[in-house]
Order: structure tokens, then C-alpha cells, then sequence
């Protein structure tokens, strides 16, 4: 059979290139504790986690032609493009606006919980989805916070990611 016999159509592009991102993120993590200690990956891990927030929400501003975030209408349509294109399949959530300067994104089922689960490190395992969260803001020009009160050891794979924003 030859490449061109080949046929991958476009949703089995984006899973084989979602999986093989998470398969990375899972294994450099791993790699890096064996090598370096837990406490030094997830430092790294944490440091790289708000390096490509930012860098990931600009590219997606700059490849839609999104323009600047002015409102929670803004804010809520592009978290809902981000999510559908940057989580996991697999990671349940809702976005709710609560006012005109707070936007919350409910996680029913997160996805990176049941992996951390699975390897037995919920206690120690650090959750970054606030760091992420809050370079994205900072990238998009955002004033204002985001809290997250629970951490892998508490969250038992739910939480509230709260964006509190100054406009």
C-alpha cells in the first residue's frame, strides 16, 4: 500500500495529533520525575504549562481573527473554542456567565484527574489548570483573577475555575 492509497480524514488527524500531545505531556512528565524527582518535574511542569498557555491562546486569537476580548460575551465565546479545541475529549465541563464580571467553568469530569488517578499520585500531584487559566488572561490583555480552591487532593476530579474580571 502506498501513502497515497492512504486516506486519514481530517477528524482522524485531529485524534491521532490529540492523542499523541497527550501521550507526550504524560510520558515528558514521567521521564522527568524518574530522572529529576517529582517535586522538580512538577516545577518544570508548571513553568512550561504557563509558558504555552499564553503561547496557545495567541495563536488561536491570531488564527480566527478573534481581535480583542471587550466583554464576557467575548471571554465565554472564546473559552468555548479554546475548550473544544484544546481539552480532551474525555474532560466533561460547562461555562457559565454569572455576571458581567464573572465567569466560572464548571469541571464535571477532569480528565487530567482520572490520568493522575490512574498512576496513584493524587496526593501529590499538582493541578495547573489556574496557572493555565491565568496566562491565557494575561495573553488575551486580561485585568483580574482567576481562583480554584481545590488541587488533585481535594477536587476528586470536579472543581469551579472562577474568572473574576476587571473590564
Amino acid at each position: 500500500m502506498s501513502p497515497k492509497e492512504v486516506r486519514l480524514t481530517s477528524r482522524q488527524k485531529e485524534k491521532l495529533l490529540r492523542n499523541i500531545w497527550l501521550l507526550h505531556d504524560g510520558r515528558w512528565f514521567l521521564k522527568s520525575v524518574q530522572q529529576s524527582g517529582f517535586d522538580a518535574a512538577t516545577k518544570l511542569n508548571l513553568a512550561v504549562v504557563r509558558s504555552i498557555a499564553r503561547a496557545e491562546i495567541r495563536q488561536l486569537l491570531a488564527e480566527t481573527d478573534f481581535g480583542e476580548v471587550r466583554n464576557m460575551r467575548d471571554l465565554q465565546t472564546l473559552m468555548e473554542i479554546a475548550a473544544l479545541l484544546y481539552f480532551p475529549e474525555e474532560h466533561k465541563y460547562e461555562f457559565e456567565v454569572v455576571d458581567n464580571s464573572t465567569f466560572v467553568g464548571h469541571v464535571l469530569e477532569c480528565y487530567v484527574y482520572k490520568m493522575v488517578s490512574k498512576a496513584g499520585t493524587t496526593a501529590i500531584h499538582q493541578c495547573a489548570a489556574k496557572l493555565r487559566f491565568d496566562s491565557w488572561c494575561q495573553a488575551m490583555g486580561l485585568e483580574g483573577e482567576v481562583t480554584n480552591d481545590k488541587d488533585t487532593i481535594n477536587c476528586n476530579g470536579t472543581c469551579d475555575i472562577i474568572f473574576r474580571i476587571k473590564w
